[in-house]
């Protein structure tokens, strides 16, 4: 059986190889009077895949440079907006962030450190507001920890704009699953307006006045109902922060 199998293999190959030769001969003994028409087929379809092909690399190329484009769009206005953000008694210096940390929304390295006047907890802000503080400078390098972190280092006294009064709070807390920072110790006999602006009030001579840090989303008293809890929606979004300034009191 098994050598019935390979005389009838053999002959097939030989079969095969029998009409590669023809073909070759064939095609050999025409080529020089006229196109085959298999030929003509061949080349037309390849004429159309090379269309084909060029086309996609041209709409691809074209996706490619609008890309860039927005996103060069979007580095400029992030600078524009930095370079407008001034505060009385505080000199700014600017930096671009160089390193993530592995836990993307606890901390950042940026590029200036203290060869550039940068210190410990010094307030550092994005175009869209503030996102933390320095707790660790090196030469030229600087670690800033993000209101992201939820770390008991970071907290802030900031005021509530209403149309009427500015209530006062303390900014200590993010609750990582809803995206919304926190304000705790906000009298509970104020009434306190959804959406109202959140900034920071300069008390602590940390950070400057008037930082913008979010708009409030919800209000809630504590376990206790001693004081209520404002629920802060941040603009910043803290996984794209590529560029920040740093406020140095200039009196320090």
């Amino acid at each position: 059986m098994y050598h019935k199998k390979k005389k009838i293999g053999k002959k097939l190959g030989i079969g095969i190889g029998l009409v590669l030769c023809f073909i070759l001969l064939f095609f050999s003994y025409t080529r020089n009077s006229s196109y085959l028409k298999i030929e003509k087929i061949i080349h037309d379809i390849g004429i159309f895949l090379e269309g084909v092909f060029i086309s996609e690399q041209g709409e691809l190329e074209e996706e490619i440079i609008d890309g860039i484009h927005q996103e060069l769009e979007l580095e400029n206005q992030e600078l524009k907006k930095l370079l407008e953000l001034n505060y009385s008694n505080y000199q700014k210096i600017n930096a671009t962030v160089i390193k993530r940390d592995i836990n993307w929304f606890h901390s950042l390295i940026i590029n200036k450190g203290e060869r550039q006047g940068i210190g410990i907890n010094m307030a550092v802000v994005s175009s869209q507001g503030l996102i933390g503080k320095v707790i660790q400078t090196n030469e030229n390098s600087s670690v800033v920890e993000l209101l992201s972190s939820g770390s008991n280092r970071l907290k802030v006294s900031v005021s509530i704009a209403m149309e009427q009064e500015t209530v006062h709070g303390i900014l200590n807390g993010y609750l990582e699953q809803e995206s919304l920072l926190e304000v705790n110790y906000i009298p509970k006999e104020k009434k306190i307006e959804i959406g109202s602006s959140v900034y920071t009030s300069g008390l602590g001579e940390v950070y400057p006045a008037g930082i913008y840090v979010g708009k409030i989303e919800a209000i809630t008293l504590d376990s206790l109902g001693l004081y209520q809890i404002a629920k802060i929606r941040p603009d910043t979004s803290y996984d794209t922060i590529r560029y920040v300034s740093i406020f140095v009191r200039e009196n320090l």
